[in-house]
């Protein structure tokens, strides 16, 4: 009797560690990912020279969208008020979130910050990943978010942006 409940507690541990090596490795594949698609937008944005729509034949937006619908994306967040987001990756729109619309899902998150000094603006992107066990479902939702480099007398939607 006591081998086999020996065997049990044994079982159980085995288990428990693969489960944590499991969620663990489930969890930096989906961060990879997430940071593998931030930097491609900013790499984007910076060669459009801002969040861009059909300036010059296509623009940045499109681009990451297409991108981010062949990638296989789809996971969605929420935006702060003041950030510009995308709802739909089949339109190539950009929207203003606001507070009518702060609760809706977003696939990703694009904010700006210009220095009028010197005409230059920085774009931040916040693009969202999941820990997703496939028991467990979707346990809790992570961003990250980076910068775009310097860009000199960027561009928002199709205007430039006043400095």
């Amino acid at each position: 009797m006591r081998d086999a409940v020996g065997g049990t507690w044994i079982f159980a541990i085995v288990i428990s560690i693969t489960l944590m090596f499991a969620g663990f490795l489930v969890l930096a594949l989906s961060y990879s990912k997430a940071y593998k698609i931030k930097n491609e937008m900013t790499s984007m944005i910076e060669k459009y020279e801002g969040l861009t729509t059909n300036i010059s034949g296509t623009g940045s937006v499109q681009i990451i969208n297409d991108y981010l619908r062949n990638s296989g994306y789809r996971t969605l967040g929420n935006c702060q008020v003041g950030d510009y987001g995308v709802e739909k990756l089949e339109n190539y729109d950009i929207t203003l979130v606001t507070e009518t619309n702060r609760n809706n899902k977003f696939f990703y998150c694009v904010s700006y910050k210009t220095n009028y000094e010197t005409c230059n603006t920085h774009f931040f992107v916040t693009v969202f990943y999941d820990f997703n066990l496939p028991v467990l479902g979707r346990l809790r939702m992570y961003t990250v978010t980076g910068q775009s480099n310097e860009i000199y007398k960027a561009y928002l939607k199709s205007s430039q942006l006043p400095c």
